[in-house]
């Protein structure tokens, strides 16, 4: 190769390297993120958005407070990579004196203005969002109306969250200060004022709701109210074909559907390790298995521990030691699209000794994500059943296989704890060289070892992940993950 050629290349190469190679962005939650001048992010509340090649992130800052004084203030950091961050200052010019939370930015692409929308209060409780907007990204930002009129601000105003959909359209999806009640609205053309459109109340008690769009169904995930909570908040994800109503509860992506158990697919079939599933009231506490894609179960293999029936101890009298054994029948369920649905059993073996039996299922069911197994209060006088085992099979052609699975143990007893201890604050989408991903993102109150508010770490997820059906999976927390952005 000639000198002329290795110049050529290597001009190329160092004038051109993001068409060349897809940017690596990796994230870690292990520890603070830092701008660049070595301070801890103070950016609470709010979202990371890219605008061209750059992401902002929004939020608020709370510095060596309780959270609830008029020292919040909202802030603006920006980010090539999504770890080395640039303090841009504060977003908003002379506001009024308040307590301000849950700063959101988006881009007006018809007036070329970027809007702010913020939820602030004169005074606690007396909730109200104020609007503002910028030439630039980092702002500073220009109030425009600090008390813009809802369809529900007679009941107060919380927590919400923005949303810009395919057409340009904006939307807003709030929580009222009164109960808590969640609902979406649309904005006008310049995002600067609601139109007072409103959906109607999703569901109540609810706070910290965030929208995003995925092969045409609208997302909207909220959980109950947290309250700087450092245990966290849930997810619940609503879905949608309509933006504004029609949405119906698809699951809850952030809490455990109740007490998980490895008891259940060890392999020991045998002996006392076993799950107690408890009557309450008039049904019995369930177990839910939970699998890694849509599967569709051919055979349900149960394995009970009889072992353990109240003795007859004493009463010389009773011609029984134990009770007889008795075998339970079970109800079968399927979820799809995040709802239960009966599933037709039919019950092919029992074996049976003084101490185990073992029910052979074949399931009528079809493709799930999930399948729930409760016991039957009918012909069954206990009030606890022990399971040992659980076998999952799925017939494939041209063998058998068995199939791993999470299992809970559920009930209306038994708590829901969250799965990442963190109060949701956004969704962030990335466009990446498989396509766009989505990442949750959430507050982790009282992780900073200095309890100082404003030090408190942020978990951003790895990528959301879907089954068929277009219901999300439950995460899991995961202490770093990297992908590839979309070339530009």
């Amino acid at each position: 190769m000639n000198v002329y050629f290795r110049k050529v290349i290597s001009a190329l190469l160092f004038c051109y390297p993001l068409f060349l190679i897809a940017q690596k962005i990796a994230v870690d939650n292990t520890m603070p993120r830092r701008d660049e001048s070595g301070q801890i992010v103070d950016a609470h509340d709010g979202r990371i958005i890219q605008f061209g090649t750059t992401f902002y992130w929004y939020g608020t800052a709370y510095g060596n407070t309780n959270g609830f004084t008029v020292q919040n203030q909202y802030r603006c950091y920006s980010s090539k990579d999504l770890v080395n961050w640039k303090y841009e200052g504060k977003l908003l010019e002379n506001q009024p004196e308040g307590i301000y939370y849950r700063p959101h930015v988006i881009y007006n692409e018809k007036t070329g203005q970027y809007v702010l929308w913020y939820n602030w209060y004169p005074e606690l409780w007396n909730g109200q969002f104020g609007v503002a907007s910028s030439d630039s990204p980092q702002g500073p930002f220009k109030i425009a109306d600090e008390n813009v009129q809802m369809y529900h601000s007679e009941i107060g105003l919380g927590d919400f969250g923005l949303f810009v959909d395919d057409d340009g359209t904006g939307y807003i999806s709030y929580n009222t200060i009164q109960n808590h009640k969640v609902s979406v609205e649309k904005l006008n053309d310049d995002y600067l004022s609601s139109t007072l459109e409103n959906g109607g109340f999703i569901s109540e008690h609810m706070e910290a709701g965030t929208m995003f769009k995925k092969d045409g169904k609208y997302y909207l995930l909220t959980d109950y109210t947290c309250c700087f909570c450092n245990y966290g908040s849930g997810a619940r994800v609503y879905v949608s074909n309509d933006p504004m109503k029609g949405y119906e509860l698809n699951g809850n992506i952030n809490r455990y559907p109740g007490r998980p158990s490895s008891v259940l697919n060890d392999e020991i079939v045998t002996g006392t390790l076993y799950e107690t599933l408890s009557r309450t009231e008039d049904a019995f506490e369930a177990v839910q298995i939970d699998f890694t894609g849509t599967t569709q179960v051919h055979m349900l293999k149960i394995h009970l521990f009889t072992g353990n029936r109240p003795e007859n101890c004493g009463d010389v009298n009773n011609p029984r030691v134990h009770p007889k054994i008795q075998i339970p029948t079970f109800n079968i369920y399927e979820k799809k699209h995040g709802k239960w649905s009966d599933v037709k059993t039919t019950l092919q073996n029992i074996q049976q000794s003084a101490s185990k039996s073992e029910l052979t299922l074949t399931l009528e069911g079809s493709a799930a994500n999930s399948i729930k197994i409760q016991p039957s209060v009918t012909n069954y006088s206990f009030y606890n059943l022990y399971i040992n085992e659980l076998e999952v099979i799925e017939k494939e052609k041209p063998e058998t296989k068995l199939i791993d699975f999470k299992a809970f143990v559920i009930g209306k007893k038994i708590m829901q704890q969250p799965i990442i201890p963190a109060q949701q604050t956004y969704v962030m989408k990335l466009n990446t060289n498989k396509g766009e991903a989505y990442i949750w993102m959430g507050d982790l109150w009282g992780s900073a070892s200095d309890h100082i508010k404003g030090h408190d770490y942020q978990y951003w997820s790895a990528p959301l992940q879907f089954h068929l059906d277009g219901a999300i999976k439950p995460m899991q927390w995961t202490d770093s993950w990297s992908v590839e952005l979309k070339k530009n």
